[in-house]
C-alpha cells in the first residue's frame, strides 16, 4: 500500500470512530470490487472503473484520470457535505470537483520545482483550496515560500505510524540487515542503493539487503542485484510479513529523490531502526535527521555505503538512534495525528457555517 492510500486509511477509519461521517471516493480499478461498501465504518465509493488508470508503466494515464475526475464530479454533485478533502494527486480532481465543494481542503504531500507543467498545476491548484493541509512542516514552507499561500490557511498534520503493530526487541535484531520498503520507481534510485550495497559486501560479507516493493523498476533493479550474495527482492509483501522484516532489520535505507515525509521511515523508526537518507533537495525525510534517529549523506554509492558501514560498526551510535527513533515514532502515533485532524476539520466546518 502506498503512502498516500496508508494514509487515507488510517486517518478515516480513526476520524469514523470520533463521530465523523466519512465518504473516499477512489477508482474502481477492479470489477470484482463493489461499487459501495462500508470499511471500519467508512463509506467507500468506487465511482469509476478504468482499467487503463494506470499505463503499463504504472504511472496514471491521462484517460484514466478524466474518467475518474468527471465520475467524481457528476457524484458530488448529489451529495452535501461539511467539509471536502481532496488529496494532491491527480490534480484534476480537484479541478472539476471544486464547483460543488466547499470549503475544499486541499492535501500537499509535496510541491515541486520543476518540470514547468507541475508548477503551473500546483499554481493553479492552490487557487482551489479553501484551506490546505501539509503533511510536513518542509512542504508547509514550500507552500508559503513558494506557492505564496497564506499561513493562516495552511495546517501541518503529519504522516503517522500504528505503534501498536510494531515492536523493538533488540535481542530479535540481525546484525547487518539493511531493509528498504517502497515503491521501485525510478525517483527512489533503488538502483543506487544496491550499488552502494555492493560496496558494503565487500567490506562486511554478512551483510543482507532486503528489497520490499514492486514498480515499474522492479526488473531492472533484479538485474542490478542478481549477482550480489545476500541481496533479496521480495516486490509485495503483506503488512504482517513486512512488519517481522522490518522488526529484524538493523538499517533502514532509502535514496529516494522526492520525499514528501515519507511513511516508511515512521515505521521503521516503530521498529526501532535508524535511518539512512540522502541529501537531495527534494528529500524532506533529510529533514527527520535533526531528531538524531538518522543520516542524510550524499546520493553517492560511496557516502551510503560508508554511513552503512558506520552504523553497523557503531554500536553506542546505532542504540542511541535507535531510542531516538522509537521516541519520534510514538510522538507520530496515527491516534494522536488523527486528533490533530479531527480538531482541524471541525474548525473548518465551524467557520464556514
Amino acid at each position: 500500500m502506498a503512502g498516500c492510500e496508508r494514509r487515507f486509511l488510517e486517518l478515516s477509519k480513526r476520524l469514523a470512530k470520533r463521530n465523523h461521517e466519512v465518504h473516499v471516493y477512489t477508482v474502481r480499478y477492479d470489477k470484482r470490487l463493489p461499487k459501495e461498501e462500508v470499511i471500519n465504518g467508512v463509506f467507500i465509493h468506487r465511482c469509476a472503473y478504468s482499467n487503463r488508470y494506470l499505463s503499463t508503466w504504472n504511472f496514471r494515464s491521462l484517460d484514466g484520470v478524466l474518467k475518474y475526475s468527471l465520475s467524481t464530479l457528476v457524484q458530488l454533485s448529489e451529495q452535501n457535505f461539511d467539509v471536502y478533502y481532496s488529496n494532491q494527486w491527480p490534480m484534476i480532481h480537484s479541478f472539476f470537483a471544486k464547483p460543488f465543494a466547499s470549503p475544499l481542503i486541499q492535501e500537499w504531500c509535496e510541491v515541486w520545482y520543476k518540470p514547468l507543467k507541475v508548477m503551473l498545476l500546483q499554481h493553479l491548484l492552490k487557487k482551489f483550496g479553501d484551506y490546505h493541509v501539509a503533511v510536513s512542516e518542509f512542504t508547509k514552507q514550500r507552500l508559503l515560500n513558494f506557492l505564496g499561500l497564506d499561513k493562516n490557511k495552511v495546517a501541518t498534520i503529519p504522516n503517522g505510524v500504528d505503534n501498536s503493530k510494531f515492536h523493538c526487541n533488540p535481542n530479535k535484531k540481525i546484525w547487518g540487515r539493511i531493509i528498504y520498503v517502497g515503491r521501485l520507481v525510478p525517483h527512489k534510485h533503488v538502483g543506487l542503493l544496491v550499488d552502494a550495497f555492493r560496496i558494503v559486501k565487500e567490506k562486511i560479507p554478512e551483510a543482507e539487503l532486503h528489497i520490499v516493493g514492486s514498480g515499474p523498476s522492479m526488473q531492472i533493479i533484479k538485474n542490478k542485484a542478481s549477482r550480489i550474495k545476500g541481496c533479496f527482492i521480495y516486490g509485495f509483501l503483506p503488512d504482517d510479513q513486512m512488519v517481522k522484516l522490518l522488526e529484524s532489520a538493523w538499517l533502514f535505507v532509502s535514496a529516494s529523490e522526492r520525499e514528501g515525509s515519507g511513511i516508511a521511515f515512521l515505521e521503521a523508526m516503530a521498529a526501532g531502526i535508524p535511518f539512512i537518507t540522502v541529501n537531495y533537495p527534494d528529500n524532506a525525510a533529510k529533514k527527520i535527521t535533526r531528531f538524531k534517529c538518522g543520516l542524510a549523506v550524499n546520493p553517492l554509492s560511496e557516502s551510503i555505503s560508508s554511513a552503512i558501514i558506520r552504523l553497523l560498526k557503531s554500536e553506542e551510535l546505532w542504540k542511541m538512534m535507535s531510542r531516538k527513533a522509537l521516541d519520534l515514532a510514538k510522538s507520530h502515533d496515527w491516534n494522536i495525528i488523527a486528533d490533530h485532524m479531527d480538531k482541524f476539520l471541525r474548525s473548518v466546518a465551524n467557520k464556514w457555517l
